[in-house]
């Protein structure tokens, strides 16, 4: 698949899971709530790739995810990996403005504590498919992938008439990205694994307390 061809398919996975979290409310009322968990991530995330672009270029070779060396010892690059760009200045860009659309909407839906175990898990389970697909790279976009199709995945199963049809797009473009090799299809399985559990575990709350 060509590289334009990709970047339009992860604009269709994200812009869909967007657009289903917007249509119609998928966990009752909106909270209103500052969405720390995206705060922090983007403070988190954001601080180290602006030092990359600026004062600190090396940190892309020091912090990446690089399976080799890994297996040498450097096992803080499973985390790390996740607050460095390997997408130039652009891509950059891209994965900040995604992380903070995604993340208050994703945190809107889940709250703080959900959302975190989902771009965690999303993020460093991401790292381990990378041992296949993508053995050097970095980049946040992964724990975003994952976020998006956890909302996707919610949306098919709250959502009403056409939610469900743009939830349905968002989780089969990331079964794409899954089926052809991309990173970012194993941190979307993972969302929305992960996004089936919890909201199975909050159907069944609610269905106690009804």
């Amino acid at each position: 698949m060509t590289s334009g061809l990709l970047a339009a398919l992860y604009a269709v996975v994200l812009s869909t899971a967007f657009a289903a979290s917007r249509i119609r409310p998928l966990a009752g009322p909106v909270r209103r709530r500052w969405p720390w968990a995206t705060t922090v991530a983007l403070l988190v995330v954001g601080i180290p790739t602006l030092a990359q672009f600026t004062v600190a270029p090396w940190l892309l070779d020091h912090l990446e995810r690089n399976w080799t060396l890994i297996g040498r010892g450097h096992i803080w690059r499973l985390l790390t990996s996740l607050v460095v760009q390997d997408g130039g200045l652009a891509g950059a860009i891209f994965n900040l403005i995604a992380l903070a659309a995604i993340g208050v909407v994703a945190e809107q839906v889940w709250g703080a504590k959900r959302w975190t175990a989902i771009a965690l898990a999303a993020g460093l389970g991401a790292q381990f498919w990378g041992i296949i697909v993508q053995p050097v790279g970095a980049g946040n976009s992964v724990a975003v992938f994952g976020l998006a199709a956890s909302i996707a995945v919610l949306a098919v199963l709250r959502g009403v008439g056409i939610q469900r049809v743009v939830g349905l797009i968002s989780l089969a473009g990331a079964a794409v990205l899954l089926v052809i090799g991309d990173i970012h299809g194993g941190a979307a399985t993972i969302g929305a694994v992960l996004g089936l559990v919890f909201a199975r575990a909050r159907q069944r709350v609610q269905s106690g307390t009804s």
